[in-house]
């Protein structure tokens, strides 16, 4: 249940103390008014759902199925690479999909995924990154539910935390330092159990611990791209339309990595690129060391049952024939997959689902397309644009498919101040407790959950949830300022019904 907004209260007081003057005239007024009641009601806008599954399952919906050995219009990869970099899609996909287990071989060979934990969130990149395919946000079915208790030959003594349902989104707990914790993340699992006895770690009292906050995995598609746009064009954004930005409280910032450059990778635009990123992830949520990380987050003896770091360079395979995909570490070739995924691109109508198409594929096929043109034009006259930046053009790029390509991500990559409703209290680099970065919205209608910590599966409460006002379900509190999407809300508050059942049929559309 929504909270209403003040507009439709007025108009939904109005109509009661209408009712009951037309009730003291008589009955059939009483009648006319009720018939008017169950009209403006049944204008409200509402969640289309997500593309794929709710609606237009047979469009063409930009991310195909990525299967090993595909190549194509129906691959998950980007089109335009080298005949080389498309050789190396199935091993990539293969590489994404592995499964990691606690033990590593002795002989160095270490190519088909080993050293889970000692704490980990699952065993790999795929479980959590995998809808509408490969690369992509949390599933429909929670995937941890099928690796908290073994790794396929080692088992664990774990419980499911009370906060993962399994039909819910892969939730990744934080507890920041103002209730007590360290702002990291906080592992879910442990390899504890019947296989590793000398490893007595034991597995957090989540139940126990007040003031968790959660994140959710973000989709990958398009990284290898994000990667490099330059730093001037992300910062001459910012820069921009400093006017209207001032007049609707719209100030954002960067986050700025070691070297001066603008990180703009994560929640909180945490991660310059993505080779650091997979890096980090592989040792945050599998538990496995590699060269970039290599020594373990939990250092409990009994627990370090593999050599350190527990991905390397793979050198036996040096000057053989299957050099050098095979010499390359796990983190670098799951980078190599990353890289190469394609960008998002809007659905496209199909005839043979329902759809009239040619054209957009939109919930509302019967305008062929007209309510996602309008919505767009909506989106940007009450300036979700000036954070969901349209797009970016990449400089030339080393893989050429990647080069002077114009990326329509919708986002400027900045961080910006959401208020205390959606505050997690994490900092990371210059991101505040209440600051994040503003997520591309490119592929936003084939997810199925919203917001940082998958609050809410509803598109219309996601855009609610920017604003003070209307925001709900939130865990973070402190003495924060006014969410920057405030006076853009309103502005969504402003626009008709129909208007606003526009805009949510074009952000199902992308």
């Amino acid at each position: 249940m929504f909270e209403q907004p003040r507009r439709r209260q007025r108009q939904s007081e109005k109509r009661v103390s209408t009712t009951i003057r037309f009730a003291i005239l008589g009955g059939a007024a009483l009648l006319t008014a009720a018939l008017s009641a169950m009209l403006w009601a049944q204008t409200q806008p509402t969640d289309p759902g997500v593309r794929g599954i709710a609606w237009c399952v047979g469009c063409v919906n930009g991310v195909g199925t990525c299967s090993s050995g595909l190549h194509g219009l129906n691959n998950c990869f980007q089109t335009g690479l080298t005949y080389n970099e498309k050789e190396s899609e199935s091993a990539a996909v293969s590489q994404f999909t592995t499964a990691a287990v606690v033990g590593c071989q002795t002989s160095g060979s270490n190519v088909a995924g080993c050293g889970l934990g000692p704490r980990f969130n699952s065993n790999s990149c795929s479980s959590c990154h995998q809808q509408p395919v490969l690369g992509g946000s949390s599933p429909q079915s929670n995937p941890l539910f099928q690796v908290y208790k073994s790794d396929g030959s080692d088992q664990f003594n774990n419980k499911m935390p009370s906060f993962e349902a399994t039909d819910g989104p892969v939730l990744i707990p934080r507890l920041p330092t103002s209730d007590g914790g360290t702002g990291l993340v906080q592992q879910l699992f442990t390899i504890a159990g019947t296989s590793f006895p000398d490893c007595t770690i034991q597995q957090p009292n989540f139940s126990a611990e007040t003031g968790l906050v959660y994140r959710q995995p973000l989709p990958l598609y398009g990284d290898g791209y994000v990667d490099f746009i330059e730093n001037s064009d992300i910062l001459n954004n910012l820069n921009s339309n400093l006017t209207l930005k001032t007049s609707l409280g719209v100030i954002g910032m960067a986050n700025i990595g070691d070297d001066g450059s603008v990180t703009r990778m994560g929640w909180k635009a945490q991660w310059r690129a993505t080779l650091p990123a997979v890096g980090s992830e592989e040792q945050v949520e599998e538990g496995i060391t590699n060269e970039q990380f290599p020594t373990e987050i939990d250092q409990t003896s009994g627990c370090d049952v593999n050599a350190m770091p527990e991905d390397p360079t793979n050198y036996v395979y040096q000057g053989s024939s299957m050099t050098p995909w095979l010499f390359l570490a796990d983190a670098e070739r799951d980078a190599i997959f990353v890289r190469f995924l394609s960008t998002p691109v809007p659905s496209t109508a199909s005839t043979q689902n329902g759809g009239v198409g040619p054209g957009p594929g939109c919930p509302n096929q019967s305008d062929n397309g007209q309510s996602c043109v309008n919505g767009a034009a909506d989106f940007s006259s009450i300036h979700c644009d000036l954070c969901h930046t349209i797009s970016y053009t990449t400089p030339p790029g080393s893989i050429p498919s990647q080069g002077h390509t114009q990326l329509n991500l919708y986002s400027d990559l900045l961080l910006h101040h959401m208020g205390n409703c959606l505050a997690d209290n994490i900092t990371q680099g210059l991101a505040q407790g209440d600051m994040f970065r503003t997520p591309p919205l490119w592929n936003i209608g084939q997810r199925i959950w919203f917001m940082h910590d998958g609050r809410t599966s509803n598109i219309l409460q996601a855009i609610l949830d920017h604003s003070d006002q209307f925001c709900t379900g939130g865990s973070g509190s402190g003495p924060y300022e006014n969410s920057e999407a405030d006076a853009v809300i309103n502005n969504f508050e402003n626009l008709t019904p129909s208007s606003q059942q526009d805009l949510l049929n074009f952000l199902r559309s992308l």
